[in-house]
């Protein structure tokens, strides 16, 4: 008996299965949004739980062309505290994780960190931290009471790249 068209149906099958499962909505995993002001549940404080980047940059060994990156963030740690004092929005910040841009080079560590005020525009989801020099934008794709997804389009400025690299990080932070 000739088990091949058996086999075959059976390998599309689960093929079909598999491929059917990663579709599922990964927003069921999510806890429910959450409700009324957004700036009162920051005091509490949240700690980076992953970061995940991609971006492009030129191409080390092949200078006339781009090379495209992503992955996932490596050693991620930090946190950001949110306080009030003498009447300002105080935020004590520190992200640290490292990325692998490219098999070949050396990953990158990307450290920021420091104190500045904070601003939360409501009308478009956008988390200000004032920390002179530097401005550090977040936008907020989800707010829940455990957890925060947050993005952002920061430069990474690394002594070995040789240039400054425009990457997106999509952070998650959880209490």
């Amino acid at each position: 008996m000739d088990n091949k068209p058996l086999f075959v149906g059976l390998v599309f099958l689960i093929c079909f299965s598999l491929v059917s499962c990663d579709n599922i909505s990964s927003n069921s995993d999510l806890p429910p949004r959450a409700s009324g002001p957004f700036e009162t549940r920051l005091t509490d404080g949240w700690k980076i739980f992953s970061v995940a980047y991609e971006g492009q940059m030129e191409n080390p060994f092949d200078t006339a062309t781009q090379a495209t990156f992503k992955g996932d963030a490596d050693g991620v740690q930090g946190q950001f505290i949110f306080q009030e004092i003498n009447d300002s929005a105080i935020v004590d910040y520190n992200i640290d994780f490292y990325i692998n841009l490219m098999l070949g080079l050396t990953p990158i560590n990307y450290v920021k960190e420091g104190q500045g005020i904070w601003e939360f525009d409501t009308s478009i989801q956008t988390l200000w931290f004032y920390d002179y020099p530097d401005t550090l934008t977040f936008v907020v794709d989800y707010d829940a009471d455990t957890l925060q997804l947050w993005h952002s389009n920061v430069v990474i400025n690394d002594p070995s790249l040789g240039e400054d690299v425009n990457a997106r990080l999509d952070i998650q932070l959880r209490k």
